[in-house]
């Protein structure tokens, strides 16, 4: 930086640039690290350095969609995925519940609770792995619902579509 002949002060500006990824705030530091040419009468002072901290203003939402919500016994299997309207520059995991008439363990395979959506990625899914059991029965359903963030970016929020189903068809008939 140049301090111009009969000024006193010079600025060095930073420029931000302002992209989607969600992400915390971030910081620009400078230290002076000598003088280069001028007044041999001129020295630094005791502060040298100083930092400028970029605060993010990226948002996202998360929502639920079952992507394939029509299963069906003995191994077509059903799927929602969740998606993060931004990329984030950390892993987003999201809790969720599992209602509906069909049972985990019996109907499918027993759903974990929660989901992480990857840094720099978008989606992630929630796989409904079927299981064919010997009843007779009519279609059950398995709702699942996004129920919060429980890790990541305090920017992400969960959208208004947090609920979803996914029918379970049964094949078993009776002779």
């Amino acid at each position: 930086v140049t301090i111009l002949a009969g000024q006193t002060t010079a600025v060095i500006n930073v420029a931000v640039l302002d992209e989607s990824l969600i992400e915390d705030s971030e910081t620009v530091s400078v230290t002076l690290t000598g003088i280069t040419s001028g007044d041999s009468n001129i020295a630094l002072g005791s502060t040298v350095s100083d930092t400028v901290t970029i605060a993010d203003n990226d948002t996202g939402v998360v929502t639920l969609a079952a992507n394939d919500a029509a299963a069906a016994e003995p191994n077509n299997n059903g799927q929602f995925t969740v998606t993060l309207s931004n990329a984030s520059s950390t892993d987003t995991v999201i809790s969720y519940s599992v209602t509906g008439s069909a049972t985990a363990g019996s109907d499918y395979t027993t759903l974990t609770g929660s989901v992480t959506i990857l840094a720099g990625q978008t989606t992630a899914v929630i796989n409904v792995a079927v299981l064919d059991e010997n009843l007779i029965e009519a279609s059950e359903t398995v709702v699942v619902t996004l129920t919060g963030i429980t890790s990541g970016d305090s920017n992400i929020a969960l959208g208004s579509t947090v609920t979803d189903t996914v029918t379970i068809a049964d094949n078993d008939t009776g002779v």
